[in-house]
């Protein structure tokens, strides 16, 4: 007996037939441009009192930037995705070849050793991370478990190590979850997920826990305890946690990028002050410094208010939606995962950036997809949804017509 009404994957290949178009994640597609068009307007807006040169020097480097990015996009997403990742160690090895390099030959800007040759290798090992541990769960040859979980877990934690010694540790966060998701997804038994989860919980309690553990202590100790917890914790990270924690101090210091940036959030109401007219950002009290990068998301919110936070909220709401799509319509293993790690890495980025420039994260210097002010970090992201965009269109063209797990399963 056939079915009465069609399901949402026959609609959907039906649809793009009829258009005779290619099998491309159009919502994707749209809110990424979109995205990228907000990002040019408020760029320009946090920079709008920088003299002619600096101003010039930002929109140059957009112009370019942007088709560069489109480029990479659509070259990745037209070659199948299954082809990226048998080469995923090549990815793979040269990322880490240049994390390597930047700490010896980098340059350093604002205490941190992250660019090299003017982009910054730790953006593009996000790309090679995804399709190296996908390549593992998915494609590799390994027929043990364990012996396939920890090589993605190794895989991971060789380019975290490297970037957080830059030091980048907004960067090594990310990588994180992505792991830990992409596992979970991959029918990693729930015991083994729990201690993962576990380890990572307690380690971000560390990280936060070891740069006040000298206040916390009796006087005759401190001073040995907190001897050892700087050599163990950097200096800027230092006071970015005691600043999250104890907020009210030293709020002309450590404190400032966090206190002004609420006061440019809060200060939008609903309907926001206006295209170029946010007082914190033209008056130069969110520093000029972070305020197209880390902190862009304050300037939108002072000149757009609730209302066009909540527009911004929606786009990558989409974004993320059409990612899950997607993949949920992937008949395909291995293209599952790559949505599943695109989507977790892009989540992150935006979480994290919002809950910072609100104050209810310590300050962490990542970036918001497709908007902030940066040109590895836009080219990376574009490639990542490249690769989303291949799966949709090769996704239905897999030799496996069925789909099953890497894992044994497991309480």
């Amino acid at each position: 007996m056939k079915k009465r009404f069609p399901t949402f994957a026959g609609r959907y290949k039906d649809i793009a037939s009829a258009a005779r178009l290619p099998s491309l994640n159009w919502p994707v597609l749209a809110s990424m441009l979109i995205l990228l068009v907000i990002g040019v307007f408020f760029v320009r807006s946090a920079n709008a009192i920088r003299t002619d040169s600096v101003r010039y020097q930002y929109m140059l480097v957009i112009k370019w930037w942007i088709p560069l990015g489109l480029i990479v996009h659509f070259a990745v997403a037209s070659i199948d995705y299954r082809k990226w990742t048998d080469y995923a160690w090549v990815f793979y090895l040269f990322a880490m070849a240049a994390l390597v390099a930047v700490l010896f030959i980098g340059v350093e800007k604002l205490g941190a050793k992250r660019w090299l040759f003017g982009l910054q290798p730790s953006e593009f090992a996000k790309f090679a991370v995804v399709l190296m541990i996908v390549f593992f769960l998915a494609r590799s040859t390994l027929t043990n478990d364990y012996g396939r979980l920890f090589s993605a877990l190794a895989v991971a934690a060789l380019p975290t190590v490297l970037v957080a010694v830059q030091p980048d540790l907004g960067t090594a966060f990310v990588l994180i979850p992505t792991v830990i998701t992409i596992v979970f997804v991959a029918g990693c038994a729930r015991r083994t997920l729990m201690v993962l989860c576990m380890a990572g919980i307690l380690a971000t309690g560390v990280l936060i826990s070891l740069p006040i553990l000298p206040e916390k202590i009796p006087e005759h100790s401190r001073e040995k305890v907190e001897k050892i917890v700087n050599r163990i914790v950097f200096p800027h990270w230092k006071k970015r946690i005691e600043v999250f924690v104890y907020p009210d101090r030293d709020p002309l210091g450590a404190g400032w990028n966090k206190h002004q940036s609420e006061i440019a959030v809060g200060s939008g109401g609903m309907w926001g002050k206006g295209y170029l007219n946010g007082t914190q950002n033209i008056l130069g009290f969110l520093p000029r410094a972070v305020s197209s990068t880390d902190f862009i998301y304050s300037v939108i919110a002072e000149e757009t208010g609730f209302a066009g936070s909540l527009f911004l909220i929606t786009l990558y709401g989409v974004l993320l939606a059409g990612i899950c799509v997607t993949g949920f319509l992937c008949r395909d293993y291995t293209g599952q995962l790559i949505c599943v790690g695109v989507a977790v890495q892009l989540f992150t980025h935006v979480f994290v950036n919002l809950a910072m420039t609100i104050g209810k994260m310590p300050i962490t210097g990542i970036p918001l997809p497709l908007i902030s002010y940066g040109g590895s970090f836009t080219i990376s992201t574009m490639a990542l949804l490249g690769l989303v965009q291949s799966v949709a269109i090769y996704g239905n063209k897999s030799t496996n017509g069925k789909i099953e797990t890497q894992f044994k399963k497991g309480k």
